[in-house]
């Protein structure tokens, strides 16, 4: 909700403003706040700022409670024997865990009091009728996705859907994930309609009704999974096709054969330059400066996720810590579909590569390049993988920084070291045609309509066409449950929550592919290069301590301990 004025440019782009530029109210007065439209905008907006908060998007959800995963893991060797989530060596004391709790409630809290206070309202004081249906869709909306993090964290957790102003209504024990699955779709269902088109917001900053309808496929997708198994594939696949039938929302560039969509989508979204045209990025937090102004509305992406760069002294360059890198296990992904088995197929595959024909998504997941000083001139340069580097065998065991939001488009100047105002996605139309593929999958098996959902995916980034009946691919609903796996792994890595995507196809699944960090095997796929480049990493290397450390209580967060001491009737997590 970047600014309530847009841009347009003459490609179908606008520039990012900034919705968090409206005047939050701070400890209003009940009775008086909310009298006309200005000041009801105002208070949505506070429930939307939530989202931003360094516990929220601005950094946990995507990086220190998100990563120690099969495909992002924490790289600072100096900090392995550090205490947090990411190496699962935290307690529920855990700094980054409380902030994150906290961050979420404060948010239900502030869309429980809006909602609460806009009802008492009357349809003039919210500007009109329509104004008024659509702020409490939108908190509603908020509210749901608050918990969806929620859950996806945590598991069980209490559900607050009253404001609480103090501690005389703080005590309530924890809801099973049954019944928070079926709030979050209460609330999503009520807010469909009430939520305005997205060519009518013209821009993702804001909860569209065809977000809500994704993010309604979403939760029937969690719930179907594991622990609830609540087999709503069906209604999954009715909302995800609702999206589709729209026509509101199309992939950037699919249309362009030359055109590497899938990159300029991500340097779009790093220009904070919207796209009005196709709409793949449905709805996006939006950060805003660079925090060296009476602004603190800024991010993280780009610099704790990004390609590292450590030189101070260039300014025409951002420095970015860079402190994660994608995994060996993620990079194979962009190597395991889409091939034959023969040489003569992997030979003509490393010339394509050479030529920048294969999957696009690989070299802009990760990084191509690493930034080094010239001797000469102290200037930071670009020092690109050769021909022979992209080829190279041994780069099959490659491991690095995720290039996916890179923080030299990031248009704020001066960058600073600590802020950037890069945009994060909660949902892309990607995302839509993908689940989309699973549920019908999952109720009628590889289906023609799945297979085309899958393929405009695939051939958006060059990834070959999948046929239908292809042996080991799409032969089969089983295969086929791997092949989307797969395929949601390499569209849409970093941006989902990873932990959630493990955890909802079973326990075991969900250790066993984090385990696969410390696996000092070989892959069998002879498209993945020489035999000494193994699946995971030594012991000695912190990107194998999430696999040593992990156990069974891992399985979720614990409870916060700043939680317990307050609602004294919450229990603790299940094996904490």
């Amino acid at each position: 909700m970047k600014k309530l004025i847009y841009i347009l440019l003459s490609a179908g782009l606008c520039t990012s403003c900034n919705f968090l530029d409206t005047e939050i109210y701070d400890n209003p007065d009940a009775e008086t706040i909310y009298q006309d439209e200005t000041s009801c905008m105002s208070g949505l907006a506070g429930v939307y700022d939530v989202l931003g908060y360094a516990g929220a998007y601005g950094q946990y959800l995507w990086g220190d409670l998100d990563s120690g995963t099969d495909i992002l893991v924490y790289n600072r060797s100096y900090g392995k024997d550090n205490l947090q989530p990411n190496l699962y060596t935290h307690n529920n004391t855990d700094g980054y865990i409380k902030d994150c709790w906290l961050a979420l409630y404060d948010g239900i809290n502030r869309a429980n009091d809006f909602i609460d206070l806009i009802n008492q309202r009357t349809d003039e004081q919210c500007g009109s009728a329509r104004n008024k249906k659509m702020y409490i869709a939108e908190a509603r909306a908020l509210r749901a996705l608050y918990y969806m993090n929620l859950v996806a964290y945590w598991g069980e957790v209490p559900l607050r859907l009253t404001p609480t102003r103090d501690l005389t209504t703080q005590l309530l024990e924890k809801s099973p994930q049954e019944a928070i699955y079926a709030q979050i779709i209460r609330d999503l269902k009520a807010a469909e309609n009430g939520c305005l088109p997205a060519d009518e917001l013209n821009a993702p900053g804001r909860i569209s009704r065809t977000t809500v309808q994704a993010l309604l496929a979403r939760a029937y997708i969690w719930q179907s999974g594991y622990p609830v198994y609540a087999d709503t594939w069906e209604e999954a696949r009715t909302y995800a096709k609702k999206v589709i039938d729209s026509n509101l929302h199309h992939l950037y560039g699919e249309t362009d054969p030359a055109h590497q969509g899938y990159r300029d989508l991500f340097i779009n979204m790093c220009s904070n330059r919207y796209d009005l045209e196709a709409r793949e990025s449905m709805f996006e937090v939006e950060f805003y400066g660079n925090g060296m102004d009476r602004s603190n509305e800024c991010g993280k992406v780009g610099l704790y996720i990004g390609i590292s760069q450590g030189v101070t002294t260039d300014p025409d360059v951002p420095y970015a810590y860079a402190w994660y890198d994608a995994t060996k296990i993620l990079y194979r992904l962009y190597l395991e579909d889409g091939l034959e088995s023969d040489r003569d197929a992997e030979r003509e595959y490393k010339v394509n590569v050479a030529k920048d024909k294969g999957d696009q998504r690989r070299w802009w997941t990760f990084a191509d390049y690493t930034y080094k000083a010239n001797a000469k001139t102290g200037k930071i340069e670009k020092n690109y993988l050769t021909d022979a580097n992209l080829t190279s065998a041994n780069n099959y065991g490659r491991t690095g920084n995720p290039g996916k939001w890179r923080a030299e488009y990031d248009p704020v100047r001066p960058w600073a070291r600590n802020n950037s105002s890069i945009n994060f996605p909660i949902m892309r139309f990607a995302d839509v045609l993908l689940m989309f593929a699973e549920a019908e999958n999952e109720l009628n098996g590889p289906t023609d309509e799945c297979i085309k959902a899958l393929n405009r995916v695939r051939e958006r980034s060059n990834a070959r066409t999948l046929l239908q009946g292809e042996a080991g691919r799409t032969d089969n609903k089983e295969n086929m449950r791997q092949l989307l796996f797969r395929e949601q792994t390499r569209e849409l890595c970093f941006e989902v929550p990873r932990h959630m995507e493990l955890r909802r196809r079973g326990e075991q699944f969900y250790f066993d592919r984090i385990r696969m960090l410390y696996d000092q095997t070989a892959p069998e796929n002879p498209n993945c290069g020489a035999s000494s480049a193994t699946v995971g990493y030594e012991r000695s290397d912190v990107r194998s301590v999430p696999a040593y450390n992990i156990s069974e209580r891992n399985l979720y967060l614990p409870i916060p301990q700043c939680e317990l001491s307050t609602n004294t009737i919450c229990k603790q997590n299940e094996r904490w």
